[in-house]
């Protein structure tokens, strides 16, 4: 949507490795965009995770996956720039089933975009769960060449908070939050992320939030370092941090 969400050093679609983008919100061809999970290749993972957001373990299990896909890890190494035809974007729905008391992350299965972008889904059906247990939280995507996250990536989602089947964020919300997705008495954070495979066989997950906060998983710390907080800008242009985001190198 996280179309990824996430980056993996901050150069906009112009000039990265892609995006993820999301259709003109409430039209009638996106209301009928529904998504089957869970995917059959990636496990759940129950809650707790000792996390509020898109947990590390999911992303891996998500790359695991997706990094297999044809194109998906495809990349000009001179120009370190996506090769139209060849690289692929993919894109995941990242939501949570159950109740309060029995609550797992999940994805669905990817869909396949281009060698720039590619279209999260807005709502899900489960085979585990009824409508009225599942939330949509995000979307996980790849960039082929591991850019940080564009503008497109960091405004692709949520797009709409009004929308029920959308669940936002009881922490980092948006206005009109109309039914947030609960564990006991936590609320789950609506964020998207990014996972790609450098050309020195490096992964990088990235995950960024409506808050415009993007975070890096270091391996070395064994958990989230936030590189910066990034508004998206409407022209396409590389987003405005608050400070240049650079990819940790560990």
């Amino acid at each position: 949507m996280k179309d990824t969400l996430p980056p993996l050093v901050m150069v906009g679609c112009m000039l990265a490795t892609g995006c993820a983008t999301s259709p003109l919100p409430n039209t009638p061809a996106q209301e009928q965009r529904v998504a089957r999970g869970p995917w059959s290749e990636v496990p759940a993972v129950e809650m707790p995770t000792g996390d509020t957001s898109i947990p590390i373990d999911l992303l891996r299990d998500v790359a695991n996956a997706l990094l297999q896909r044809p194109g998906a890890k495809v990349c000009d190494p001179m120009t370190k720039r996506p090769i139209v035809g060849l690289s692929t974007e993919y894109c995941s729905t990242v939501y949570v089933a159950g109740d309060r008391d029995s609550l797992s992350w999940r994805v669905t299965e990817p869909i396949q975009g281009n060698h720039e972008s590619c279209f999260p889904f807005f709502a899900v059906q489960d085979d585990d769960h009824p409508a009225s247990q599942v939330w949509v939280v995000g979307y996980i995507h790849n960039h082929p060449c591991g850019a940080l996250p564009s503008s497109l990536d960091l405004r692709a989602w949520p797009t709409d908070s009004f929308r029920p089947h959308i669940a936002m964020a009881e922490v980092r919300l948006l206005p009109g939050n109309p039914r947030p997705a609960v564990y006991k008495n936590t609320g789950i954070e609506m964020a998207s992320a990014m996972v790609a495979e450098l050309q020195d066989g490096t992964r990088v997950f990235l995950r960024y939030f409506p808050t415009g906060d993007v975070q890096q998983w270091s391996t070395t710390k064994e958990g989230w370092v936030t590189l910066g907080r990034c508004t998206p800008r409407r022209d396409g242009r590389e987003p405005q941090c608050d400070k240049p985001l650079r990819l940790l190198r560990e």
